[in-house]
């Protein structure tokens, strides 16, 4: 079975990093599915924790609980 690890932020669900799929013998075929499987990290993106009323900057935050950071731009798509 194919799975694909996707990092979402736990607080507001958008992405914070998908990975490459990991392929298996019958990746490409016809009717074989690629399973994702979701982990949560961190708090909140940096658009959401704007408005996190703690007083401290979640979104200027330099450490995440991955060992991966993504430098693509923001994508609300929600978990799913």
């Amino acid at each position: 079975m194919c799975y694909q690890l996707v990092e979402r932020y736990s607080s507001c669900h958008c992405l914070y990093y998908q990975h490459s799929v990991d392929r298996c013998a019958s990746y490409g075929r016809a009717g074989h599915p690629i399973q994702q499987r979701t982990i949560l990290v961190g708090y909140a993106c940096s658009e959401h924790s704007a408005s996190h009323s703690s007083g401290y900057d979640y979104g200027r935050s330099h450490y995440s609980d991955s060992g991966y950071h993504s430098s693509r731009s923001h994508k609300s798509d929600r978990y799913r």
